[in-house]
């Protein structure tokens, strides 16, 4: 069993990705866009490009695609950092803030589908579990750097 769940966290995350994407594609996000819009929501307003690049783990060129697409359709703003001009800080626009909101109400749809079956007290500790691993995996990778 136990050398099944890193396979199982993979694919369950794929799928997860899989069925919202569709409803996503509803309202005309790309799952790089909604990706990037929830994690700037989650980062906060204000967060570097490399900053929201690094939480969502993608490369520089990548990330910089999906907001160059997020800005010409007027969802976010870039802005100059006070402390240092080679730093874009990331704003949400009005019309990003509400395309947000349906963004949030799409995913819980999803989410709600995905979790049905699961009890209260399973999905809690599921939730435990994947935060022991995500614990577990940021002290391995700060005893690496070392």
């Amino acid at each position: 069993m136990e050398s099944n769940i890193g396979w199982l966290l993979a694919r369950t995350s794929f799928a997860w990705r899989a069925i919202v994407d569709r409803y996503m594609a509803d309202i005309g996000l790309t799952q790089s866009r909604w990706i990037a819009m929830l994690h700037l929501y989650r980062q906060g307003e204000g967060c570097s490009q490399s900053e929201l690049a690094a939480d969502i783990g993608i490369e520089q060129p990548s990330m910089l695609r999906t907001l160059n697409h997020l800005e010409d359709a007027g969802l976010i703003e870039r802005r100059a950092c006070a402390n240092d001009a080679r730093r874009k800080t990331l704003w949400f626009t009005s019309a990003g803030r509400e395309l947000l909101q349906e963004v949030e109400r799409m995913v819980s749809k999803g989410r709600q589908q995905l979790l049905a079956g699961i009890s209260k007290e399973h999905r809690a500790i599921l939730h435990d579990c994947l935060i022991t691993i995500l614990d577990n995996a940021d002290k391995l990778n700060t005893a690496a750097k070392l």
